[in-house]
């Protein structure tokens, strides 16, 4: 219902990852069951028939309806490799494992452009024994630590996998598209789960190239992605230049932290003179001394 009211957004993540594994080598099709059926689904891997199927849960919600369709996949496809990832399962491997009841072959933690090409070595190497892929766990073992992407820079979406774009959406943004600015928090606040998953790696996409990747965008609403926006004053400054040089018209809608906003009050004022059209600001407690219970 939610997906249906306030927002839909762009399957970001899982069009990186098919970026990353086209760049290997590999044919890729994404079907996003935000717009799609189970029927859509099905029909996809059966006249399809992939090797590998790789389910993203970025939601706990989601997780029941991943479990049945990873059965359901395992029944068509028995030989397949079927894997899940995505943020919120990176913290219950074992438990989604344990209610697929063997129907996955793994569950991958961590960020997805590196834990799908690991996978592909190891896949490559040894299908049986995936003790030695970083960010792999079963029931059975707990591989490496998973790896991080050294550079945003390096990372291109494969925005055209998508069937149907103009569904996304986001408050007043519609149609809207996602993207990536910088990844991950320095904070670790004790009711978020982001600076646990980047373990406090905070990475920035540079201006020239977040800008060539933002001029291929056709949506006129933009969400950006961002944890927390514009942390560094002067990377959302150089952001909103390049933009402006560019003559990129676009609305945009982001999040970001009290505090960062307060501190950094001309980019935010630079950046609604662009197009900034929502902001989501999080209250955790109205002063100071409510922050420390």
């Amino acid at each position: 219902m939610y997906s249906k009211i306030y927002l839909r957004l762009e399957p970001l993540g899982l069009e990186l990852i098919a970026a990353a594994a086209r760049e290997a080598g590999h044919s890729v099709r994404l079907i996003d069951l935000q717009c799609e059926s189970h029927r859509n689904f099905d029909r996809l891997i059966r006249q399809w028939r992939p090797e590998v199927i790789a389910f993203s849960g970025n939601y706990l919600a989601n997780v029941p309806e991943i479990i049945e369709l990873t059965r359901a996949a395992r029944a068509i496809l028995p030989d397949a490799f079927i894997c899940v990832g995505g943020h919120s399962v990176s913290f219950i491997p074992e438990e989604i494992s344990r209610h697929a009841s063997g129907a996955g072959d793994c569950v991958l933690i961590g960020e997805g452009e590196t834990a799908i090409t690991g996978l592909r070595d190891g896949l490559a190497k040894d299908r049986a024994n995936l003790s030695e892929v970083p960010g792999s766990v079963t029931l059975d073992h707990r591989g490496p630590p998973p790896t991080f992407v050294k550079s945003l820079d390096d990372l291109l979406p494969a925005r055209d996998v998508v069937r149907h774009r103009r569904k996304y959406f986001i408050g007043q943004l519609d149609p809207a598209a996602s993207i990536e600015f910088s990844r991950g928090c320095p904070w670790d606040c004790v009711f978020c789960s982001a600076w646990t998953f980047y373990g406090r790696n905070y990475r920035v996409k540079t201006p020239e190239r977040a800008v060539e990747e933002l001029a291929q965008v056709r949506e006129p609403g933009i969400f950006i992605v961002d944890d927390v926006a514009f942390i560094q004053a002067e990377h959302g400054m150089q952001l909103g230049e390049a933009i402006a040089r560019r003559g990129i018209k676009k609305r945009y809608y982001l999040e970001t932290r009290g505090d960062v906003l307060l501190r950094n009050k001309e980019v935010f004022q630079f950046w609604k003179r662009l197009g900034l059209n929502t902001m989501f600001l999080g209250l955790e407690a109205i002063d100071e001394e409510g922050l420390k219970r």
